[in-house]
Order: structure tokens, then sequence, then C-alpha cells
């Protein structure tokens, strides 16, 4: 049997970028994972270029950034749970092209929604209540 997984967050930043974006080798689609860090926050983690010697290109992986606290609550029950995620990069804005911006790097994540919060039973009689 294969679970099917659903969008749980269709594009969130990553806060507090920890790498030159431009120069990682991440493109639109690459994978990437969600581990907690010692300081409580969900960081987000993919393979990107480093320099060895400074002439030849490694891949390592290396910790981006984290997410926000919105998109942390969203997805700390499954990660708690130790639900496998679906995390892909769906946003870069290199330095190069952010101009006076700051540079931008966006995920999805893909899930069984079964440990997001239910809505509120009253909420849902009511939404119900309002159709007839």
């Amino acid at each position: 049997m294969q679970d099917s997984k659903q969008p749980l967050i269709h594009k969130a930043p990553v806060l507090g970028l920890r790498v030159h974006v431009a120069r990682t080798g991440l493109s639109i689609g690459d994978e990437a994972s969600l581990e907690r860090l010692p300081d409580g926050q969900i960081g987000i983690f993919a393979t990107v270029r480093h320099p060895f010697l400074g002439l030849i290109p490694v891949r390592r992986r290396a910790c981006l950034g984290h997410l926000g606290p919105a998109a942390d609550a969203l997805v700390s029950p499954s990660l708690e749970h130790g639900d496998p995620l679906r995390v892909r990069i769906v946003g870069l804005n290199p330095e190069h092209l952010a101009q006076d911006n700051l540079p931008e790097v966006h995920i999805s994540v893909w899930g069984d929604p079964r440990h997001l919060t239910p809505k509120p039973p009253g909420l849902t009689k009511v939404i119900t209540s309002v159709r007839r």
C-alpha cells in the first residue's frame, strides 16, 4: 500500500539563510530534508556545492536555514511522529538577481496530513448548517 502525500506547505521561505545561494548549485526541484536543530527550530538541509581547496567543487549536505514560526507549527507534529516528508526547493532568488532585496530560497513540504491540528468540532457544525 502506498501512502498518498498531500501538500502541507505549498511555499514557505527559508529564514536565516546560512549559505550564499548563488554558489550552492541548488536548483528548483532539488530535494531537501527537515531536522530539528539544537535551538528547537526546524532546519532545512540540502546537498550543496562547496569548493575543495578553492578549485574542486565537492557536494556536501548543509543547513540552508530554518522555517518560520507558522510553518514550524504545521510541520512539527509530522516531524515528531517520524512521518516521511517530501521537501523540495520551489523558489530561488540568488544574490545577483535580488538587487536591493535579500536572496531567497523557498521550499514545499508534502506529507500525510493526519497529524495536522483538526478543525474545532463547533466550526464544522456551523459550516454544514450554513450550506443547507
